[in-house]
């Protein structure tokens, strides 16, 4: 038995040798030669893949062999697709759409689309998972192509037989880009807070700030006394009306009050909300994290200085 066929790219795939001997070293190991020969045809590279042997296996005939050996080819070409063309795919896509942002930018769009492809999840076995998803995919779409022909050009395959592929690159890269958008807003509206608290004067010098895990704030001034029930009342229509949530008043009292010290107290560690980021970013050094007292062990009732 032979079997010969035809693997082509505009770029080099010389690399791509080593690793389908290492793949295919289960047919060797059944007495079938793997002869691989690289051909360059103007600015075309190409590798000839043959492969020779006959099958005494009462288990496995030759349209098996040829079926597994297809297969393994598969595989190998879509993990060559996610390693070494996705980047390039993304990168040229980007080129495209945002050829007029500095370069700067455009990278910082790269590495956010990459990631929403590649690592979208903190989870690492559900990224590990979504990959072997988008590989199966593309190792089935190989496997198509090649019981219909002996020759694939890896550019054109992309170009006209992946075209869900470039769809989900596409929407990455649109994601990536509306996210460094809003990131953009996020840290004008920082900086505009922060001038906010930087160019007045302290209504109170010091505030204490404890939220909970349900999101209920408290705070109280140096001395002890409650302090947030003056400043909220002044946001009841908005709470009532408008539906503004509890972040948004916290962040505005504490913007309205423009402290010199904000001290974070809590049972344990301090939520993390998006409300105390903001809180973080906005106060910057003025943040201070209590090392524990009364009320972070929630001895003292509300009211009580």
């Amino acid at each position: 038995m032979t079997y010969k066929l035809k693997i082509g790219s505009g770029r080099s795939i010389s690399h791509l040798e080593k690793e389908l001997s290492r793949n295919f070293q289960w047919l060797q190991e059944r007495g079938y030669a793997l002869n691989i020969k690289c051909e360059d045809i103007g600015k075309d590279h190409y590798l000839v893949i043959t492969l020779q042997g006959s099958s005494d296996s009462r288990f496995f005939r030759v349209k098996d062999i040829i079926y597994i050996f297809k297969y393994q080819l598969a595989e190998v070409l879509a993990e060559e697709i996610l390693t070494f063309w996705e980047n390039d795919l993304v990168r040229k896509l980007v080129e495209k759409k945002y050829r007029r942002l500095p370069e700067a930018e455009k990278d910082a769009l790269l590495q956010k689309a990459l990631g929403f492809l590649q690592k979208c999840n903190d989870n690492e076995s559900l990224n590990m998972l979504m990959r072997f998803g988008r590989k199966n995919r593309i190792a089935r779409r190989i496997f198509d192509h090649l019981h219909q022909t002996d020759l694939l050009v890896i550019d054109g395959f992309i170009n006209f037989c992946l075209r869900d592929y470039l769809t989900e690159i596409k929407f990455a890269v649109e994601l990536a880009s509306e996210e460094i958008k809003n990131e953009k807003e996020y840290n004008e509206f920082i900086k505009l807070l922060r001038y906010f608290v930087d160019s007045q004067a302290p209504r109170i010098l010091e505030v204490n700030l404890m939220v909970n895990d349900a999101g209920l704030f408290y705070m109280w001034d140096g001395e002890g006394n409650y302090i947030e029930d003056k400043y909220i009342d002044y946001y009841v229509d908005d709470i009532v009306v408008n539906n503004v949530n509890l972040d948004d008043i916290l962040v505005s009292i504490l913007i309205t009050i423009a402290p010199r010290r904000v001290v974070l107290h809590g049972p344990g560690k301090v939520p993390d909300n998006q409300s105390l980021q903001v809180i973080k970013k906005v106060f910057r050094d003025r943040i201070f994290t209590c090392g524990g007292c009364e009320r972070c062990a929630g001895v003292v009732p509300r009211g009580q200085a």
